[in-house]
């Protein structure tokens, strides 16, 4: 299975592998810098040996495959170079951070609020949640509290936990359906100072600081007790 380098440092921006696999235009590395699509969070685009990567996303083993813009000149056990567009992942890992900052702020005010949908663009995020009213105050309300947490500049860190650990503290489980958990073979959470911990496998940025000023751009109700908010970061 591919090593997850983005796991260990969000900000490696280039990295040497060795090809594992090699099928047509997709690329199997035995290690990567680049993020594969999953949780909502999109997959990583750059390049490697200069061959543009379009997309990435896990295979049904749990490899890390990297689409490439056309077949590559290289081969299996050949030490490739990889390199991701840095502009466009850090600003998914600001909006992935502020996702997790409104989520702590939701959770406090308003108690067990369960996540039933996400997803992070290049330039927004929309989260879907169960409260009861979401009118302009409450809107007001959260940007309120996001930014003061951001001006905290409190530190986001990761780290492994085990089943047990879970079972102990159901409330690391934010998403409304829990089965999305069960195919997890490592339980990771991600936490801000300590205001938050919930599981999570994506990339963030290193404090509150560094997400910029959160904005609520849009609101709208999805069905009973279903709420969904659109966000960007400035």
């Amino acid at each position: 299975m591919t090593e997850k380098l983005f796991w260990k440092d969000a900000y490696l921006k280039e990295f040497d592998a060795k090809v594992l696999e090699v099928r047509g235009k997709e690329v199997i590395l035995d290690k990567t810098a680049f993020y594969a699509r999953s949780g909502g969070q999109p997959g990583d685009t750059g390049e490697i040996n200069g061959i543009k990567v379009v997309d990435t996303y896990y295979d049904a083993n749990g490899n890390i495959v990297h689409l490439l813009e056309r077949e590559p000149d290289f081969k299996i056990n050949d030490i490739v170079h990889g390199k991701i567009d840095w502009e466009r992942r850090h600003k998914i890992m600001r909006l992935h951070t502020a996702a997790h900052i409104i989520s702590a702020v939701l959770v406090k005010a308003f108690g067990n609020i369960k996540f039933t949908g996400s997803q992070i663009y290049e330039d927004r995020a929309r989260m879907d949640f169960n409260l009861e009213k979401l009118d302009d105050e409450v809107v007001r309300f959260i940007e309120e509290k996001s930014n003061e947490i951001v001006e905290k500049d409190l530190p986001v860190f990761s780290k492994i936990i085990s089943k047990e650990e879970l079972e102990k503290h159901p409330e690391l489980k934010r998403l409304m359906d829990e089965s999305k958990y069960e195919k997890f073979d490592v339980l990771r959470v991600v936490g801000i100072g300590d205001i938050d911990l919930q599981l999570d496998g994506g990339t963030h940025v290193k404090s509150t600081k560094e997400v910029g000023r959160i904005k609520v751009v849009k609101r709208e109700n999805k069905g009973k007790n279903n709420r969904r908010i659109t966000i960007v970061v400035e």
